[in-house]
């Protein structure tokens, strides 16, 4: 019993070794002045195992920062290899301010798009952190990248701690079916190709969170109707896409660098790879998509797939359950990521009465943690989100609109240039009450 107990503590003893708290540095905050500015506040990590993976590696970030409109930041979490996760991205909505103590863990309770200014506490955060436990070295320095992305307000990063341990951020699943292993990969029944195909659905949960009116009068969005949109895939096979190399400006083909004459960006053809099980196998087909850009928006700067939802409001005539159109948004264009993934126990991803996560067919199959010009995608799984304070995220009300309940529909790839299994559950159409104020 003796050796046992002094066993276990030794035992202990080498796990709290292993659990190291590095500190980075803080500063002042520079408010956004009209072009793309990113500070970066060093973490220097050093006498750590030389690799970093799902049995050791990154656990948790703690930031404490000061600023009265939160959603104006966007903070990044950057390894030494250069791979980057969101922490938070625009949240807190229009009146939020201040990280208090904040800790991004994989395994909180809650979410930190779906909590309420000052953050104080533990939260999942908007990027998934397993991606930076992915067998880096992880001596070096680390950058907490934090952009501000309106006028009018400056900040403090007071302090930020990025923790290391035996309770790594990594998926809590065992992902049976993987392109490394692709024999416990399934086909959707009836599928005769046995074509992996992806179906994207809006999750509603991201939408009726974030969603508000602003009045005529408001300084910032005059007449608005802001709100979140959530792009989950359900399907067996991910949503990738791929670039062909091919740009143009309109219809004349150009050098990748080039600047259209009109002063529109270039735009280059995506291929959608379709996975299909060949035996134990999987193979893949490319078929011609649409088209992506590069966004230089503040807070962007990556490359945008064009058109990839577009926005409606409606009124419903009583008695003939007709649709009349009031106002439809520009089709916005997104990255394509997965920025988080669907889990049955926080009921985030719950769709057409059921909830959707780890026991779903492929569940994981696909990487895509970045907006690439090579390569973007969605996970069997996972989700992509644009929050309501993000640019494009509106509808223009008319003014003079009679208060009253509408109906908002947002419409996932309305051009139908990509390939799923099901396009008929692409719209989520959800009632809103507008009440317009001067």
């Amino acid at each position: 019993m003796i050796k046992l107990v002094i066993t276990t503590f030794a035992l202990l003893g080498m796990l709290n070794l292993y659990t190291q708290v590095f500190k980075g540095t803080g500063g002042y905050i520079q408010d956004y002045a009209g072009y793309y500015y990113r500070q970066e506040y060093l973490c220097e990590v050093f006498n750590l195992p030389p690799k970093i993976d799902s049995f050791f590696g990154i656990e948790s970030v703690q930031v404490t920062l000061h600023h009265n409109r939160s959603s104006d930041l966007k903070l990044t979490l950057i390894a030494p290899d250069g791979s980057s996760v969101w922490l938070a991205n625009r949240n807190g909505r229009d009146s939020g301010k201040n990280y208090l103590q904040t800790t991004f863990n994989m395994d909180a309770k809650n979410y930190i798009h779906q909590a309420n200014a000052p953050f104080s506490g533990t939260f999942i955060p908007d990027g998934r952190m397993e991606y930076l436990n992915n067998g880096q070295n992880p001596n070096g320095y680390w950058k907490l990248a934090v952009e501000d992305l309106r006028e009018e307000i400056d900040g403090q990063l007071d302090s930020f701690s990025i923790i290391f341990g035996h309770q790594p951020a990594k998926l809590r699943v065992i992902k049976k079916c993987s392109f490394e292993d692709p024999r416990y990969c399934v086909c959707e029944k009836g599928r005769k190709n046995k074509e992996l195909l992806p179906d994207l659905v809006m999750v509603p949960s991201f939408t009726q969170n974030q969603i508000k009116e602003y009045a005529w009068n408001d300084s910032s969005f005059p007449g608005q109707l802001r709100f979140a949109a959530t792009i989950a895939n359900i399907g067996y096979g991910p949503m990738e896409i791929k670039g062909s190399r091919q740009w143009f400006c309109g219809n004349i083909p150009v050098d990748s660098g080039v600047q259209c004459k009109n002063g529109i960006e270039n735009r280059q053809m995506v291929l959608q790879r379709i996975y299909y099980k060949s035996g134990d196998e999987l193979k893949f087909r490319e078929t011609p998509a649409g088209t992506m850009y590069y966004d230089n928006h503040a807070g962007h700067n990556h490359y945008h797939v064009d058109n990839w939802v577009e926005f409606r409001l409606f009124s419903v005539v009583k008695g003939i359950k007709k649709k009349v159109a009031i106002t439809k948004g520009n089709k916005i264009s997104f990255c394509l990521f997965s920025t988080g993934i669907c889990t049955t126990g926080d009921s985030v991803c719950k769709m057409f009465n059921k909830s959707y996560g780890e026991d779903m067919p492929n569940f994981g199959l696909g990487t895509y943690s970045s907006c690439g010009v090579d390569k973007q995608g969605i996970t069997v799984g996972g989700y992509d989100t644009y929050g309501m304070m993000y640019e494009g995220q509106y509808l223009q009300l008319p003014k003079g609109l009679k208060s009253g309940t509408y109906l908002l529909e947002i419409e996932i790839d309305p051009d139908h240039r990509y390939l799923e299994s099901n396009r008929k559950n692409n719209v989520l159409s959800m009632p809103v009450t507008i009440n317009q104020q001067e």
